[in-house]
């Protein structure tokens, strides 16, 4: 640009390049004027400029910036052709013959030299409506935002929804006819899985004469649980009934009683006591199993380690294994000691007899293991049953010899008869001989068959939930198969559980709704009518094998198919572990053994690695205090004297001897400053142990030995409760500090780095003084100095407010002050602290927006105040100032910024 400026009256304006030498008429005075270039003009100009507002000290190199005024030239002797200008924003016209400068409205011919003068074509004004990119377009159809749309226009295909899906009855859902084929299949094996854990059950030596009551239990538990569960769950395929973990534990229960009363009492004792004991068990699972899930802490189940109580039930296998054989055998085992009975089983082992009564059982129930590992499928399994049943059937009718035909061999029942409802014994005058003392005596039991309830069940449900392919909700669940167990006990029936392999096998058949489990359950309704028909029908080589191949089952799954490709070796070392101790001493002590365990390694693993969240050290992280570039140069350096520990979870005895052994590896690493303040946060800390105490005392010595200041932020209100009450608490000498949170302890162990290097109390420095080191281009700040105004601002009183308008930012020479956040609850919250050389409010100037924080000043503070009046003045009449203050503020911002990424990234490691 060219300038215009008359000498005479000091008029003047911008004018094109292309007219620098051009005369031209002052429009003010009439005096003629040559138009020079901009920078000659420019020097003349700051240079009385600056001296009439006594800014002389700006050398000559600052004096080329600066605009010029605006006005309206009349005329300009000017050669070059046909020329149209237009000169400035007012639109005046400028002939191109004679440089005659017309208003914007005339019209007509020159009035200096008769030409006509062309005005400029206009520039016209585009709306959204001139802007057609419709050859862009991919797609003709209108879309949302225009007038031709209409909701019809949606593909519903393409609609995705994001709503989960919602959890409801299922009755009839899926195909009925495969629902009802999937629970007449399933129904059939349930009723044959109810005389299996029948036989289980009463395997113990002298429970024998009770079959057919407890066959009447396990039926009764099958059609409960296949019918009450069903109308119940909202996973409609599963099915509960009897299984073999819950009915294995139950036959230890039962045995231990009978073997507590068959030398003192009669059978019209024990028996009534022995069904009470099942139906207390039956009614105490499910009480359990309803209030985990009525509470809501059923998810927190699954955070046992699995592999620990997977060596007990593992050890249950045996067991059961065991059982079959003292059952197929008759051996009459003592149970109370598990080498006692294989020692007396050993003995009695008559190899030809043995393979005549358990060979066909064993045989069969290898077949089973075997094929159904690789095939998971009720109608497969059925299959394989009934072709058993057949074979041993037409062993019967065909055999050759005895040895054939005893495989026809049916389940050898007592006198009183085959099924006998358990019911009938409470109707009788029996009930009052239930010896309830007996059955508390060996409440353990009941214990830990609900204790394994409720692990089986996650377990069983977790896996159900892959084959569905959604989450279920594991409380409901529980809930579900609690009132399911109280019915089944009141109606005398044995405890139910989730079976896995029924159940999947029921959804390999088709079954989707809960249709299928009701109808399992009135199929196995009318075996439990039907039994005397039905059960010396079925040769006792079936369900005795079903018994080998559910024992061979549980080793399998739980000993060895729930290793992974995470799980740990010392998972595994555990698991044996726990399952050599159930196998030894028995189940009882293998399940309080695995239950120690499982506690042991959940506190072990939730602190190992998590006790210490982050290590920090002072010269990374600091407090949120905009300290001198000196003082911050002086933090940087000798900031190692302050280590940062951000503590979480819950804090055991084990996890604060972690915790010292880290502090020690510290204090004793060389290659570092050595640490003299250490600040332990507690903002992360879930709750502590009362062990934890004794690692506070033995911190405590720690301190003393190293001569350490001991930090604690963010405490929980029982641990200042205690530190106080022990003493630990104070400004002596070993004794603990106690603040707020991390950033008042960090400014505190901040100040006394300081002060140890005499950084603290600095010299009182001017604010050319304090801005001189970090200001882009010193020797502007004299010019800035100018048009800052200085203020002071009282000790408690605020600068300006959260919200107040935003009209000019401040620089700090002395003094301190507060950033406050206020919360909607009223809460002060304090963000960081602004000292001599800072800058606030700068923020807003720039956005505009309200303030986002209150500014207070917590001691008597000088401050030198920009306005953004007084910004855009200097903008006009100095760019180059402009232009370094903006520069200052950037570099301050990015500082702030990489300063912030360097915390987080501390955070993170």
């Amino acid at each position: 640009m060219a300038i215009f400026k008359c000498d005479s009256c000091g008029y003047e304006r911008d004018v094109p390049d292309k007219l620098v030498g051009k005369k031209a008429k002052c429009p003010d005075c009439g005096h003629g004027v040559t138009i020079v270039d901009i920078v000659s003009a420019e020097e003349e100009f700051f240079e009385a400029d600056f001296e009439n507002n006594g800014m002389s000290a700006i050398d000559d190199e600052q004096k080329n910036f600066g605009q010029s005024g605006s006005g309206v030239l009349e005329s300009i002797d000017l050669d070059a052709k046909d020329v149209e200008v237009d000169l400035d924003e007012s639109g005046d016209l400028i002939c191109a013959a004679c440089g005659f400068v017309m208003d914007e409205g005339s019209e007509g011919d020159c009035p200096e030299c008769g030409k006509a003068i062309e005005k400029p074509a206009d520039f016209l004004e585009l709306s959204e409506d001139d802007v057609d990119l419709s050859d862009l377009a991919e797609d003709d159809a209108p879309q949302v935002w225009e007038a031709g749309f209409s909701g019809d226009d949606i593909e519903t295909d393409s609609v995705i929804d994001n709503e989960e899906v919602v959890d409801k009855w299922r009755l009839f859902e899926g195909s009925f006819p495969l629902n009802v084929y999937s629970g007449i299949v399933s129904g059939i094996l349930a009723f044959f899985f109810a005389i299996s854990m029948a036989l289980l059950a009463s395997s113990p030596g002298g429970l024998h004469q009770f079959l057919p009551y407890i066959f009447g239990t396990a039926l009764t538990g099958m059609v409960v649980g296949s019918i009450f569960f069903s109308l119940q769950t909202r996973m409609p395929f599963a099915l509960a009934g009897p299984e073999t973990v819950l009915t294995a534990v139950l036959f230890l229960f039962i045995g231990s009683i009978y073997r507590s009363m068959a030398n003192d009492f009669t059978i019209e004792f024990i028996l009534p006591t022995v069904l009470a004991a099942i139906v207390m068990v039956a009614f105490a699972t499910g009480f359990g199993l309803w209030i985990l899930g009525k509470i809501k802490a059923g998810e927190y189940v699954r955070y046992i380690p699995i592999q620990i109580v997977g060596g007990v039930i593992g050890g249950i296998g045996v067991f059961v294994l065991l059982g079959a054989f003292n059952w197929m055998g008759q051996q009459a085992l003592d149970w109370s000691a598990l080498f006692d009975a294989v020692k007396l089983s050993v003995l009695n082992l008559r190899p030809e007899a043995c393979f005549i009564a358990m060979g066909p059982s064993v045989a069969f129930g290898v077949v089973l293991f075997f094929a159904l590992s690789r095939i998971k499928n009720s109608l497969f399994m059925l299959a394989l049953i009934l072709v058993a049943s057949g074979i041993g059937f037409a062993a019967g009718l065909w055999g050759g010899d005895d040895n054939i035909r005893s495989l026809a061999a049916t389940i050898p029942f007592p006198d009183e008869g085959i099924l006998i409802y358990p019911v009938e014994v409470f109707k009788s005058d029996l009930y009052a001989n239930i010896q309830w003392g007996i059955i508390k005596a060996n409440g353990l039991y009941l214990g830990a068959v609900v204790i394994f309830a409720i692990v089986t069940i996650m377990y069983r449900i977790t896996n159900l939930e892959i084959i569905q392919g959604r989450e279920s909700k594991l409380n409901a669940e529980y809930k579900s198969l609690g009132l399911t167990n109280m019915v089944s006990g009141l109606c005398g029936g044995m405890p139910v559980s989730i079976s896995y392999g029924r159940s999947a096998g029921n959804y390999a058949s088709g079954a989707r709704g809960q249709i299928a489990g009701i109808v399992a359950g009135l199929v196995c309704g009318g075996g439990l009518f039907f039994a005397d028909v039905l059960l010396p029908m079925i040769p006792r080589f079936v369900p005795e094998g079903l018994l080998v191949y559910a024992g061979l089952d549980l080793i399998r799954d739980w000993l060895f198919k729930t290793r992974t490709t995470f799980t740990r070796r010392d998972d595994l070392w555990l698991l044996w572990m726990v399952f050599l101790v159930t196998i030894v001493f028995g189940v009882l002590e293998g399940l309080g053994f695995g239950l120690i365990l499982a506690l042991m390694v959940t506190v072990s693993r939730n602190s190992k690695g998590g006790v210490v969240r982050n290590i920090l050290s002072g010269s990374n992280h600091r407090s949120n205090v905009d300290r001198a570039p000196a003082q911050q140069r002086t933090l940087k350096e000798y900031g190692d004297h302050i280590y940062i520990m951000r503590l979480q979870g819950f804090l055991f005895l084990g996890s604060m001897e972690r915790l010292l052994k880290d502090i020690r590896g510290r204090m004793e690493d060389r290659d570092k400053l050595p640490v003299e303040y250490l600040i332990l946060d507690f903002k992360l800390v879930s709750g502590l142990a009362s062990s934890a105490g004794i690692g506070f005392e033995k911190l405590r010595n720690l301190i003393f030995d190293y001569e350490l200041e001991l930090i604690i932020t963010s405490a929980p209100l029982e641990l200042e409760e205690h530190l106080e009450e022990s003493g630990f608490v104070g400004d002596g000498e070993g004794l603990f500090k106690v603040f707020f949170n991390l950033d008042y302890a960090l400014e505190w162990c901040e100040n006394h780095v300081l002060d140890s290097e005499n950084m603290l109390k600095m010299k009182q420095l001017t604010l050319p003084e304090l801005l001189a080191p970090v200001f882009p281009e010193p020797k502007y700040i004299p010019a800035l100095m100018k048009v800052l105004k200085r203020e002071f601002a009282e000790k408690g009183q605020a600068v300006f407010r959260q919200g107040d308008k935003s009209d000019s930012m401040f620089f700090v020479e002395s003094g301190k002050l507060d950033v406050e956040l206020e919360l909607e609850s009223g809460k002060i919250l304090r963000l960081k602290k602004v000292g001599p050389g800072a800058v606030f409010g700068e923020m807003g100037i720039y956005t505009l927006a309200p303030r986002s924080a209150t500014i207070r000043a917590t001691e008597k503070c000088v401050l030198y105040k920009m306005t953004i009046e007084k910004l855009d003045a200097v903008e006009k009449r100095a760019p180059v100032l402009v232009t370094s203050i903006n520069r200052f503020l950037i570099n301050m911002i990015s500082e702030r910024l990489a300063d912030a990424n360097t915390k987080v990234r501390d955070l993170m490691m």
